[in-house]
């Protein structure tokens, strides 16, 4: 029922569910994956709101509430961190959280944001963890050596998760692509007001939204819309057979199109918005039930997730390197 509630609230032309009661799972589902503030905010852009239940506008508008202040909190945090960073002369790109969020989904309370996400170049790493450290983020957060970020935290008011602050050298872990991060910094722009605080260019967000979504195993319906909503508000600006020559140059082709053939089976209303230039049939394992239902992973969901990751990689030489991590993970420190 849920996955038909998303495919009516991008798809106009599918109206919304008329029994009231099915509004009940469908809320259940949206509390599941934290996506309360994501469809209230979607269905008062579109002036839909009053076309579900009363009890529903409700607790949607109460949660998106809740959101909104935390998510304030965080975007004051994350200026306090970017003026600190330009003051210092550092480089650096917000990735996802409160700029994606004011960018593609038109507020900063339109999507629920837990962290801050700042790309910086590999050689400023050390100065800006003094940075970071100085505005109180003391707690470092362990992270194996072919790991792509490190992660700082403290105590958020009123909350019993810490802020954290991931600094990210890069987007994908060491030794599983020939993706050069250099590209994502030469396309940015400056970010307003700023000199040394750049921008994700559209083309290379959208990149970076399905890698992410990969890397989670499309675990999440939150991955689902962040994806739609890009493809939305890009509509034909994102130019597919130019994203897959690079995607195949970076050995990162079958990560971009197992998640977009998912995504594009689950909602094939998007064809009509941007159409995909691959074969969309596909024996990829995606399957609601389980992500949404099996709290524990039972031999099926094993294996799909295994063949979801270890054979996602364009090289065999990338499958052996993070079948050698699983299995000998101490090795890897």
């Amino acid at each position: 029922m849920f996955i038909e509630f998303i495919q009516s609230l991008y798809d106009q032309s599918r109206p919304f569910p008329e029994n009231p009661d099915d509004y009940t799972s469908i809320l259940e589902d949206i509390e599941y994956f934290h996506l309360s503030a994501t469809v209230y905010s979607l269905l008062k852009q579109q002036g839909r709101i009053e076309q579900t239940p009363i009890y529903f506008q409700n607790q949607l508008q109460k949660e998106h509430q809740i959101i909104l202040y935390n998510n304030l909190y965080i975007k004051n945090q994350l200026k306090l961190v970017l003026d600190t960073f330009e003051a210092n002369g550092i480089s650096a790109i917000p990735l996802k959280g409160i700029l994606f969020a004011e960018t593609y989904f038109g507020h900063f309370s339109a999507r629920r944001t837990t962290d801050i996400d700042i790309l910086i170049r590999k050689e400023d790493m050390e100065k800006a963890k003094v940075c970071i450290q100085k505005l109180e983020y003391n707690v470092e957060g362990h992270c194996p050596s072919y790991h792509f970020h490190r992660t700082f935290s403290k105590i958020m008011p009123h909350s019993p998760v810490p802020l954290t602050v991931e600094l990210h050298r890069d987007i994908l872990r060491e030794n599983t692509s020939e993706l050069e991060i250099e590209q994502f910094w030469h396309c940015s722009t400056p970010l307003e007001n700023y000199k040394h605080i750049k921008q994700l260019s559209e083309f290379h967000t959208f990149y970076m939204i399905c890698l992410h979504g990969w890397k989670h195993g499309m675990d999440s319906l939150k991955y689902f819309i962040d994806i739609i909503q890009t493809i939305h508000v890009l509509n034909d600006k994102i130019d597919y057979h130019t994203l897959f020559k690079i995607a195949k140059n970076d050995q990162t082709l079958k990560r971009l199109t197992s998640t977009l053939t998912i995504v594009y089976n689950q909602f094939p209303h998007l064809d009509q918005v941007n159409k995909l230039p691959i074969n969309k049939k596909s024996n990829m394992w995606w399957d609601y039930k389980q992500i949404r239902y099996l709290k524990t992973k039972n031999m099926k969901k094993v294996k799909n997730s295994i063949h979801f990751h270890l054979f996602g990689y364009d090289k065999l030489k990338h499958s052996i390197i993070v079948l050698k991590r699983w299995i000998f993970p101490a090795e890897q420190r």
